[in-house]
């Protein structure tokens, strides 16, 4: 079983890493599955066993099999699968398994936010999607939808919504945040569901906010834990540590290596912080620092730990912050191009 698995993730990674699938992940010995050309399975095993979310990619007016019995569904940007997340996604798997019903995410790529420029220069993303997709799976969730958020989806009225996405889920029951618009201009909101409800026979539910220390828990103030070198706070908020992924593309000298993150995730200020580094299942304690002048990360790592390391996917996650680094210090000239 195990020869199978490794040479269906080299399968996997020579031939299907398309613009459909470019959110596989294959850390924590996780298996992909294709299935067809817009979805695939995410097979993750733990100590609970296997557990399996499947992923579609922009379905619209969809015609699968598996909620034919009805659906139970989400819809959010799910940025980070902070504890307010978790409360409404582990909710709709709950009631949806209790009722025989297939349980759904809904979200989109990239955040609406920054589509529509809401956002500085720099990156927001608490999350990658291939993050996003795990942490999903492991509250229990059957099936993760994605759109794309373009110009064309941006564009989608909350009646097209419904049309187009929702009633060919056979919805039974949908699960909103408070906050929670939908459709062009944000023009669909809980009442709006409620009167198509009506006419489509689906429940919608209005879950609370929940609070940490009397302050909403909300992407937004994620963000600005990490903003302000809290990652105590940001690791509080969302039940887990900030994790980045990437990989260690040279060993400075026998106690240092670079750490090139993937994708956009966002960082935390130049500083020094206490982190962890490697799999879920083999994590190295130790300290990185981040320098406003490079792209990549430098963390303390010896040369027998940063050989084992070197050149695969690996997860750093922030600890605690140590001290912060001035500006002054990190007007460093660092020639890294040859690195990469």
């Amino acid at each position: 079983m195990q020869r199978f698995q490794l040479n269906m993730l080299r399968f996997i990674k020579k031939y299907l890493m398309n613009d459909e699938t470019s959110c596989l992940s294959f850390k924590k010995g996780v298996l992909f599955r294709l299935d067809c050309k817009f979805s695939f399975y995410f097979i993750n095993a733990n100590s609970k066993g296997v557990i399996t979310l499947k992923f579609y990619k922009n379905l619209f007016h969809p015609k699968i099999s598996e909620v034919e019995r009805g659906s139970y569904i989400t819809i959010g940007t799910f940025d980070g699968v902070h504890k307010g997340h978790q409360q409404l996604i582990s909710t709709v798997a709950r009631e949806g398994k209790k009722n025989n019903c297939t349980t759904i995410a809904v979200t989109f790529d990239p955040l609406p936010k920054v589509f529509f420029g809401n956002t500085e220069s720099q990156s927001i993303r608490l999350t990658s999607s291939y993050t996003r997709a795990e942490r999903i799976a492991l509250l229990g969730m059957d099936m993760l939808i994605e759109y794309t958020f373009d110009q064309n989806f941006s564009r989608l009225s909350a009646d097209d919504f419904i049309d187009k996405i929702l009633v060919g889920l056979n919805p039974k029951k949908l699960f909103i945040g408070k906050d929670f618009k939908f459709g062009y201009k944000g023009s669909g909101d809980f009442a709006f569901l409620k009167q198509a409800g009506m006419k489509f026979r689906f429940e919608t539910e209005r879950l609370e906010f929940i609070n940490l220390d009397n302050e909403r828990i909300s992407s937004t103030r994620v963000r600005n834990a990490i903003r302000n070198r809290d990652v105590k706070l940001a690791t509080q908020l969302m039940g887990k540590q900030h994790e980045i992924s990437g990989r260690i593309i040279r060993m400075m000298n026998n106690v240092k290596v670079f750490f090139v993150p993937d994708g956009d995730v966002m960082l935390p200020p130049p500083g020094e912080y206490k982190v962890s580094i490697g799999s879920y299942n083999n994590k190295h304690f130790t300290k990185a620092r981040i320098l406003d002048t490079t792209k990549f990360i430098e963390v303390t790592l010896d040369k027998a730990m940063s050989s084992s390391f070197f050149k695969d996917k690996v997860i750093l996650g922030f600890l605690d912050s140590v001290t912060a680094i001035t500006t002054e210090e990190t007007n460093i000239i660092v020639n890294y191009s040859g690195f990469l």
